[in-house]
This record gives C-alpha cells, sequence and structure tokens, in this order.
C-alpha cells in the first residue's frame, strides 16, 4: 500500500518506489543506461541494477545521490493528491511553522505550478 488514505500520509517506502519507479523510466527512455547511471553516482553498475529490479533496498544515501542527480527534492515525489487537503489535516498551533500550513506555502513558486491548479 502506498499511502495511508484515512490521513493522506505518504510512507517513505512509497516515496522509495515512486523514485525507483521515475529512474526506471529515464533509463527505458533512454536518457540514461545503468551502466552510465551508475558511473555518474560512483556505484557498481550491479548495485544499480539490482536496486531498480527491487533485488536489493534503496539506501537513503543513494536515494540522496538519485535525486540530487536528478535535481529532485521529496515534493516531486509527491502526487497532487498526497498534498491535497494537508494544509487542514494538522492542528492550528503557535508553531514557528505556522505559514507552512496554508494551502500552497510550502510549494516551490515555478516548479510546482501544476499541482497549485488542482
Amino acid at each position: 500500500m502506498e499511502s495511508n488514505s484515512s490521513r493522506g500520509n505518504v510512507s517513505f517506502a512509497a516515496l522509495q518506489s515512486r523514485l525507483i519507479r521515475f529512474v526506471n523510466l529515464r533509463i527505458q527512455n533512454g536518457d540514461f543506461t545503468e551502466r552510465g547511471l551508475a558511473r555518474i553516482l560512483g556505484v557498481s553498475q550491479s548495485q544499480v541494477h539490482n536496486v531498480l529490479k527491487g533485488a536489493r533496498k534503496l539506501k537513503p544515501e543513494l536515494a540522496d545521490h538519485l535525486m540530487s542527480r536528478f535535481d529532485m527534492s521529496v515534493l516531486d515525489l509527491l502526487e497532487s493528491a498526497d498534498l491535497k487537503g494537508q494544509a487542514f489535516l494538522r492542528p492550528d498551533d503557535r508553531s514557528p511553522h505556522r505559514r507552512a500550513r496554508e494551502p500552497g506555502a510550502h510549494l516551490p513558486p515555478a516548479k510546482f505550478n501544476h499541482l497549485r491548479d488542482g
């Protein structure tokens, strides 16, 4: 299961799965080969292969390298359905993060405009 639909939470496992799916699509599209990506990341081709095929777990360090290489943040792995209503799920308090609870306040302006409209 990718997310906890009763609260709209997304698990780390779901985010990892989405990252792996993204990388696999880039390889299928011919943007990279496993070998070329492994060379860029500084890991073995077999490690990349095994992670992308699910034979090995995606370690946080490799996930960070992948996200950095593809100029991604965790927000890029979220879907619009994951974000809808999130501002209203948190209790209103005196937290210093209060502004981040405003709808769309946590989204960078240009990169995620398509999520604001939905």
